[in-house]
């Protein structure tokens, strides 16, 4: 019988495994104390941390079945060896993100009413339909590929079809509030899928820069090889999503609203993260462009850590703007005067805090921060799984 894992890899299992017993303590906490005792969330920001790694889990999802999809339809050889790992990374991703929302709803029992109430009229309606159909289509690949099916081209299609749609529609659940100003822009959509593929490219570079670091000498060669190709179509997505995000700055400066103004203010307040969301990209966007064939282990990796620590910030910067700033504004009489915002239930009364603010600040706690990593842990077990499961599908 043929091993399924390595030491390593078991090792791995182990650790994603003690991962997720942590986040689930802490997820158990936040169930049992309530969300207002354990998370500095409130009625004002009400989506936390846990829903920015749902977003970037998410895309690690997406982007693993593009990368796939693309190592395989493209037959290039170098590359044809990646293809089931990062099939196996984005299923991880896409149960990583399940786990994410789940643990956000406050109650499991919320599930129920969204399969038993569904509304199809709402965005968080098609996005559970959209990540559970690329779900399915993800774990058929997967087989497809492992099994070697002659269909499994095909297969890579629709996981490329799914994974599209799956950004879109989360794109979309954002940029429909059209009272978050940070969010209402026909960009986002656009630029979850950007994400997605840097994510993705990111993660095939990963593997490609490990790989190429042991083994013979000929197949280190071949893996660094196919790191240095990618790593140009990584730079192009990451150019593309900072010219994505600039073109947001530029529309909400020309707009000239008082929640464009406000929303703008805190992005200033939060420079440092914004910095990071953009400046480490495009450190390995330059890195990658300017090395060239010549890039060596050492750089392509860090190329790669760059753009997915700037992706993660990203995903930051989605709650920060659109929940920091004021989203009610009221003019006072009939007379030519500025725009006042007006102040939203905080949930929080006597002793607790102010019953109405325009503003909340919000520094995720320790609790919230043990909580993500119920879906890290998820993510990362799955993906070794699915890889060990691969093996023992072969023909």
């Amino acid at each position: 019988m043929k091993k399924l894992m390595s030491k390593k890899q078991l090792g791995a299992l182990v650790v994603a495994l003690i991962i997720m017993a942590a986040g689930l303590a802490a997820w158990v906490a936040q169930l049992t104390t309530g969300l207002l005792a354990t998370t500095n969330m409130g009625n004002v920001f009400c989506w936390g941390l846990l829903i920015g790694m749902f977003a970037f889990c998410v895309g690690f999802g997406a982007g693993g079945q593009l990368a796939a999809s693309y190592i395989v339809l493209s037959k290039r050889p170098e590359l044809q060896r990646f293809a089931l790992p990062a099939q196996a990374v984005g299923l991880g991703g896409a149960i990583g993100a399940s786990v994410a929302i789940i643990a956000d709803l406050g109650s499991p029992e919320n599930i129920l009413a969204m399969l038993l109430h569904l509304n199809v009229v709402s965005p968080l309606a098609w996005d559970m339909m959209a990540l559970t159909f690329f779900i399915v289509s993800s774990v058929v690949g997967l087989v497809a590929l492992a099994r070697s099916w002659k269909s499994a081209r095909a297969w890579m299609i629709v996981g490329a079809v799914a994974a599209v749609v799956l950004q879109i529609i989360e794109g979309m659940l954002f940029a429909l509030l059209s009272a978050r100003v940070w969010w209402h822009s026909v960009i986002v959509p656009v630029d979850f899928l950007m994400v997605a593929i840097v994510c993705g490219f990111a993660l095939v570079l990963a593997m490609a820069t490990v790989s190429g670091r042991g083994g013979s000498v000929d197949a280190g060669a071949d893996s660094l090889g196919a790191a240095r190709s990618l790593g140009k179509l990584l730079a192009v997505a990451i150019i593309v999503h900072v010219a994505l995000a600039l073109a947001e700055l530029g529309m909400l400066a020309i707009e000239g609203t008082a929640a464009s103004r406000a929303t703008l203010d805190v992005i200033a307040a939060y420079a440092p993260l914004y910095a990071i969301e953009l400046g480490l990209p495009i450190i390995a966007a330059v890195l990658l462009l300017t090395r060239g064939g010549k890039a060596g282990a050492a750089e392509l990796g860090a190329a790669s850590a760059l753009a997915i620590v700037g992706m993660f910030a990203h995903r930051l910067m989605l709650l920060y703007p659109a929940f920091a700033a004021p989203t009610l504004f009221a003019g006072l009489s009939n007379q030519p005067s500025p725009e006042w915002a007006y102040p939203m239930s905080t949930g929080q009364y006597a002793t607790m805090g102010d019953a109405f603010a325009m503003t909340q600040a919000y520094l995720p706690s320790a609790v919230e921060w043990a909580s993500i990593l119920l879906p890290i842990g998820s993510a990362i077990a799955v993906a070794l799984i699915a890889i060990a499961a691969t093996k023992a599908l072969a023909k």
